[in-house]
């Protein structure tokens, strides 16, 4: 081995001449090798410095003098801070700067593998005008003919990568026209660096400057805070669960299962005590801002707190229990840039009900909320993937075995998930960890609240009239009318105009913006409160076909279809359009299971409690307005004397 040396032991400036002052490492975290390598390297350089021949040092130590000339200009190397590298340059893997590629990158025929070590460096460097325009388009999202192409992909960014090489004019024999993947893997691990290295310059760039606040990180520290107190800092997440399984419909021979696509599992848990305060489960691949309120609304009210738990949390203040709704607090919620968390709405009806400062993250980051994402594989492993209808993780899994006629035949319906994932989320919280010191996180919050520990709970004072829960979806709408034309003051909700004898006297409001109270599971009632916080009572839709119990995701459904009917006061649309959405789900499982969008979404309905308004039939297709015109059309002979006989 040879290297260019610096000093030798009579060039050593005396300053740097005594190793005893030299700055020392820790040793503990290395393996059993690598700490014998440092100790022999360590007693070669001390042999060295204390006037011992190179040829003697060769044969107790067997190292050569190149390499203690090499290990001495390491350990005496300036750092970035200031100060020498130390004995730290005598760990294996130890470098003073960054690695550079001298040699010319180009195609090695004779080699079968390797040897374009640092070539993306190499190319950068002697391409400046790449280098820019890469970087340009990493950071704003805009190709380099002007193009925005929304999110920035591995695929995306190589593709513009090689774009850019072929108008350099770089040839088939350079690289990286002259590997068989053209650099992917490089690139890929350049596109992870940059987005690391200039998170908030690209957040300003790609989304704006509110964006930019929103998502910034600490600088040196991408573990992110430690709680310290249980409910400072709480994490929610969602994540599809690895699992199928079946809608229930009745048939006039009893019920037949239909699969359903995959839902989706909401969790928020406690960072200190790993305590799941909250879970829910939706029946689409995404979730709304509602379904996310709605399931921090079930952890603020204590939807996992044993009674044990609640009376524990409420002693603390000197609250008997039932005096008062449950209301817990917390500091921080994390969660990550998902459309339905970036709402400022969804901020502030979080941050005015539980007085969480949100911090947003951004996506496919697991690190950042490391406590959810083990919450998510712990689920996965001990409750989807254990059942029959399991999809793996992946489409090669080999627990994957036709997850939907497996579902069908073992039956695994919603419900059933529902009880398991319970279940499990009891277990979470009763079960001893060493993460907890020996504890479960329900016997780490108890100790936490004990009598006499001098801790209070985060527990929220009474709710205001005026505010609603978060499972309540808060809207602004105007008042519509005119006396002048004989219209009723109305208003407009979900598209559809709403209306009560109340309102229908207050010609006054016309004009003024009122607010409006709205479940998102039934939205035919609505309650209307006035600026100054009076109660104009429940409205009610003005067409007679929304006044059926129905969510707001079954009317926007139902809207496409009826858009410029006219009404059917005694035709429940839902049920009906429920019972055609089994039919369809039916007819399309005939030969063999599939998952389809139709039972999807009666699966979404039956967990809000809707249910078709008849029973389906296992017939054909339903007879179309065409068939049925050519019916009346046809012409036929009736023989009239048969009827006096």
């Amino acid at each position: 081995m040879t290297a260019q040396s610096k000093f030798n032991r009579r060039t050593l400036p005396a300053n740097l001449a005594n190793y005893r002052e030299w700055p020392a490492c820790e040793t503990n975290q290395l393996d059993p090798a690598d700490l014998a390598l440092f100790e022999q390297r360590r007693k070669a350089l001390v042999a060295y410095l204390g006037g011992v021949r190179t040829a003697e040092i060769a044969s107790q130590f067997g190292i050569e003098r190149t390499e203690v000339l090499r290990y001495l200009n390491r350990c005496v190397a300036v750092m970035d801070d200031g100060r020498i590298a130390g004995w730290a340059g005598l760990i294996k893997g130890f470098r003073t700067q960054a690695p550079t590629r001298i040699k010319p990158v180009g195609a090695m025929p004779s080699q079968s593998f390797g040897g374009y070590t640092g070539a993306l460096s190499a190319l950068l460097d002697s391409q400046p005008n790449v280098h820019l325009a890469l970087d340009k388009y990493l950071a704003t999202g805009v190709t380099p003919d002007g193009e925005k192409r929304g999110r920035i992909t591995n695929k995306e960014a190589h593709q513009i990568f090689l774009n850019l090489c072929r108008d350099a004019g770089l040839g088939k024999n350079q690289w990286p026209f002259c590997v068989g993947r053209y650099g992917r893997e490089a690139i890929w691990v350049y596109v992870k660096q940059f987005f690391n290295s200039n998170h908030e310059k690209v957040a300003s760039l790609q989304y704006g400057e509110e964006c930019r606040q929103r998502s910034r990180r600490p600088g040196k520290q991408p573990e992110g805070p430690i709680a310290l107190a249980p409910f400072e800092i709480v994490e929610a997440d969602e994540h599809t669960a690895d699992i199928i399984f079946a809608v229930g419909v009745n048939t006039p021979k009893g019920i037949k299962y239909v699969p359903s696509r995959r839902m989706t599992l909401i969790v928020i848990a406690d960072r200190f005590t790993n305590f799941i305060l909250g879970w829910d489960i939706v029946v689409r691949r995404t979730i709304s801002s509602s379904d996310f309120l709605r399931c921090i609304d079930h952890a603020s009210a204590g939807q996992c707190l044993s009674n044990q738990l609640q009376h524990a949390l409420e002693a603390t203040l000197s609250v008997e229990a039932g005096d008062l709704e449950l209301r817990l607090g917390f500091g921080s919620l994390f969660v990550d840039n998902a459309l339905a968390h970036l709402s400022d709405t969804v901020a502030d009806r979080v941050r005015a009900e539980t007085g969480a400062a949100i911090s947003f993250g951004a996506i496919r980051r697991p690190k950042r909320r490391s406590l959810v994402e083990r919450v998510f594989g712990w689920m996965a492993s001990s409750v989807f993937q254990q059942s029959p209808a399991t999809t793996g993780n992946s489409p090669t899994d080999p627990r994957r075995n036709q997850p939907e006629r497996q579902a069908v035949r073992h039956k695994v319906t919603l419900e059933k998930l529902m009880e398991e994932t319970a279940k499990a989320v009891a277990h979470w919280n009763s079960t001893p960890t060493e993460a907890n010191y020996g504890s479960s996180p329900t016997d780490q919050m108890l100790e936490y609240y004990a009598p006499g520990s001098g801790c209070l709970a985060p527990l929220g004072p009474p709710r205001p009239v005026l505010t609603p829960p978060l499972r309540v979806d808060v809207a602004s709408a105007t008042v519509r009318g005119s006396q002048k034309k004989g219209r009723l003051p109305r208003v407009s909700y979900a598209s559809v105009e709403y209306g009560s004898p109340i309102l229908a006297t207050r010609w006054d409001l016309i004009g003024q913006a009122v607010t409006l109270h709205a479940d998102p599971y039934d939205i035919s009632r609505v309650h209307a409160y006035v600026g100054d916080g009076r109660e104009l009572g429940e409205l009610v839709p003005l067409s007679a076909r929304w006044r059926y119990p129905h969510s707001r995701e079954l009317r926007r459904l139902l809207r496409s279809k009826i858009e410029g009917a006219r009404d059917a006061p005694f035709a429940d649309i839902v049920g009906v359009e429920l019972q055609e959405l089994a039919q369809k789900a039916l007819d399309t499982c005939a030969r063999a299971p599939r998952t389809t969008h139709a039972a999807t979404v009666l699966a979404e309905e039956k967990r809000k409690g809707y249910a078709p308004s008849k029973t389906p039939t296992n017939a054909g297709k339903r007879v179309n307005t065409q068939t049925l015109a050519s019916r009346v059309r046809k012409s036929r002979d009736i023989d009239f004397s048969i009827i006096g006989k």
